[in-house]
């Protein structure tokens, strides 16, 4: 017999918080923690890198049992961007090298 899935409620107080990059995420075997940066310049100068920011903008830690989910969802997304890139330029291109993710324990990836 299936677990019933728990009923979702969509809580309007959380904020939406827009991000420019994904600055550090880690995961030690329990917790994934990610934390995304946003990128601020100067109004007086936009042009001038020198007087840039980056702010931290979010900070999310999601329990092991989330995360096949998350890694699921990247991977389509990740497939869509390469086919929708792939229409754009008209050709397949080299394929890009397989992600490495690092977390306390050492590093997860093809090589392991």
């Amino acid at each position: 017999m299936k677990t019933p899935m728990p009923r979702r409620v969509d809580v309007s107080e959380v904020t939406e918080v827009f991000v420019d990059e994904l600055r550090f995420l880690t995961f030690d075997g329990h917790q994934l923690r990610m934390e995304f940066d946003v990128l601020r310049k100067d109004g007086g100068a936009p042009d001038d890198d020198s007087r840039a920011w980056t702010y931290t903008a979010s900070r999310i830690v999601m329990s092991a049992h989330g995360v096949p989910a998350l890694l699921d969802q990247m991977i389509r997304l990740n497939q869509a961007l390469r086919q929708q890139q792939q229409q754009k330029s008209g050709e397949a291109g080299p394929a890009p090298p397989e992600p490495v993710l690092q977390w306390k324990g050492g590093a997860v990836g093809p090589s392991n």
